[in-house]
């Protein structure tokens, strides 16, 4: 019979190292690893390779222990050098280290570069050799990566959660949430940039976004725009309509703060779909040639309107590129009309509540 522990000895915790670089969507939903591998190694030590961008998000969850930062635009845009001197970096930080699980969250063999050094036990990836390593079309992502380490195949998958942000610690958006008038509409018209491409065959047009804004301000809510620095472009065809304009004005925490104190998010499928989805706001969830049962969980606070459900050509994304279209008709099936009645039915259900 083995000796009882003694209260100075601690229990050996599992070692995970995570390799998930970005981009904000995808992270996101691979945040279900981390609620997995509690479950299933409760108390583990983890450790997470990170691109710069996402490195907020992952910095305010408690059950990561160590972050690993790779810069993105030395990896995928400096050419040759530049991957060589991000991948000697990530070398450096995993130099003597030991997991008992090592996680590869991509397809493709160039990831595994970055885990050269890496000494693990186990190794998983999601190479698509076989059902185990590969997500099953039409599965919503954050299940798939959760199947994948809990090994189940089962209903409580439908149960999952995303753990949950610190968004503690002082922010200058905190009062300017207060000083916005309820109810709080949030628009997100640009995004579906990341920085390997841009699919703007995802985007509802910003005309639709413009008219859906003008409409709601007739019934008197507040309308706020969010975005990247990147989404600048947006806010010349808002001039002249009363929104409260924050595109590039927040930071990844503070946009997940706003979520929290906001009614209602309208936005195709971008990164902000996503960020939304660590907080309790109302989601109206704009599809077209992606398959929303891949990005929306059936348990998840979104209503999903799916333009391209009924066509023969959607969805046209394959899970790295979408078809050469020049029409998007998916998305121009959703109507600003059919969006702004679901918008304020929500208002009124919320409002008995």
């Amino acid at each position: 019979m083995p000796a009882r522990m003694q209260k100075n000895e601690s229990v050996k915790k599992t070692k995970i190292l995570i390799l998930k670089l970005g981009a904000i969507g995808d992270v996101v939903m691979a945040l279900s690893l981390i609620t997995a591998i509690e479950q299933k190694y409760p108390g583990a030590e983890i450790t997470w390779v990170c691109g710069k961008i996402v490195e907020p998000v992952l910095s305010a969850l408690k059950k990561i222990n160590t972050l690993i930062t790779v810069d993105e635009h030395k990896f995928y845009k400096n050419g040759l050098r530049g991957k060589i001197s991000a991948i000697s970096d990530v070398w450096r930080a995993l130099k003597g280290k030991r997991f008992d699980i090592a996680i590869n969250c991509y397809r493709s063999k160039m990831y595994k570069l970055l885990l050269l050094p890496v000494r693990s036990n186990v190794y998983l990836d999601f190479s698509g050799r076989d059902r185990t390593n590969s997500f099953i079309p039409g599965r919503y992502h954050a299940d798939e990566y959760a199947r994948i380490i809990l090994g189940t195949d089962d209903w409580q998958l439908k149960n999952m959660k995303f753990p949950k942000i610190n968004l503690d610690g002082n922010s200058e958006i905190k009062q300017l949430i207060k000083d916005i008038p309820s109810p709080k509409i949030i628009l997100a018209p640009g995004g579906t940039k990341n920085i390997l491409r841009s699919d703007d065959l995802r985007r509802w047009h910003v005309e639709n976004y413009k008219e859906l804004a003008r409409k709601l301000l007739e019934q008197n809510p507040s309308v706020i725009l969010v975005g990247a620095e990147s989404d600048g472009w947006v806010t010349k065809e808002f001039i002249g309509i009363n929104v409260v304009n924050l595109i590039g004005k927040t930071s990844l925490l503070d946009m997940i703060r706003l979520f929290t104190n906001a009614d209602v998010l309208v936005t195709h499928d971008t990164g902000t779909l996503h960020l939304a989805k660590l907080s309790d706001i109302n989601i109206i969830a704009l599809f077209g040639p992606v398959n929303p049962k891949e990005r929306i969980g059936v348990n998840e606070n979104a209503e999903i309107f799916w333009g391209g459900k009924k066509l023969p050509c959607s969805p046209c994304y394959d899970g790295r590129n979408f078809a050469d279209c020049n029409n998007n008709i998916c998305m121009k099936n959703i109507s600003v009309e059919e969006v702004f009645e679901r918008i304020v039915n929500k208002l009124k259900t919320e409002k008995r509540k």
